[in-house]
Formats: structure tokens, sequence, C-alpha cells
């Protein structure tokens, strides 16, 4: 199994001792980087016969979405814009270009006439525009695009 997940947690504070009106939520919320680490993205592998991490890969950015592919490729994005390539079974970086929004989409892949593609959107998102407030020195922009990549 491969998860992308965040090393965030939060401090939560109730705002009144009386319940609300107008909103079913009396609290504020302030999200951070787990303590111990700068990281705020882990993509993880995990044994599904034995419950153990076999590798992870941690990444400034938050991760984002991924796709497993039969050939052992997982292809995934952070919220720094940046669209990788992994080796399934051991984590290795196989590819990374920065589409300089956030991936945003799940990325799919296809064929046509036998030549396999990848595809993926980048953007904003609720997760992406939160994930970067916890690392304000990346600055991705905001734009929205399809982008499409032809495999060797």
């Amino acid at each position: 199994m491969f998860y992308p997940l965040q090393n965030t947690c939060a401090n939560v504070t109730a705002l009144d001792d009386k319940p609300f009106t107008t909103s079913p939520y009396v609290i504020r919320g302030r999200a951070e980087i787990t303590p111990g680490t700068d990281k705020v993205g882990t993509l993880q592998a995990i044994n599904v016969e034995t419950g153990r991490i076999t590798w992870k890969h941690e990444r400034r950015a938050g991760m984002m979405s991924l796709v497993a592919t039969g050939g052992g490729l997982i292809f995934g994005g952070d919220s720094a814009g940046h669209m990788l390539a992994f080796d399934q079974d051991t984590g290795k970086v196989l590819w990374d270009v920065n589409l300089g929004s956030p991936i945003t989409g799940y990325p799919v892949t296809y064929s046509v006439n036998g030549k396999q593609y990848l595809a993926v959107s980048t953007g904003n998102s609720l997760v992406s525009s939160a994930l970067n407030t916890l690392t304000p020195e990346l600055k991705p922009s905001n734009a929205s695009n399809i982008f499409v990549f032809a495999l060797p």
C-alpha cells in the first residue's frame, strides 16, 4: 500500500463555553508541522502482510495524490508543484519535474495506440493552500493546468 501523508498536527482552542447558534464549530485550529521534523509531506510504502513500513520518502512540501501502475511505478505530486515518479519497491525517485503549481488532481495513466501517457492537473485546493501556509519559503503559483507526459 502506498500512502501520501502529512506530518502535521493542530492546536485547537475552544472559542466559547456556550453553543453557537450560527455555526456548529466553536473552535479555532492552528495547523503546524509535527514536532521533530521540518518535512510536511511523506510518502510511505506499507507491506500489507506485515503492516510494516518498507520505505518512506519525506519532502518539505505536502504530499498530494498518487497513482500506482502495473509497471512498478508510483506517480505522485506535492503542494509545491513537483510531479515525481518513484520505484515502488525501493522508493527511489526516478523522475522529478516542477510543474509550478500544486498537484491537486489524481494522476492517471492511459494508453493510446500502444503508447503510455501520464496526465495530472495542477492548481489550488483547500488542502494545498493549507499545507503551503506551513512552508512559506515555497512559492508555487496558483495556475490551473493539465499536463500530459508520454512515457518511454
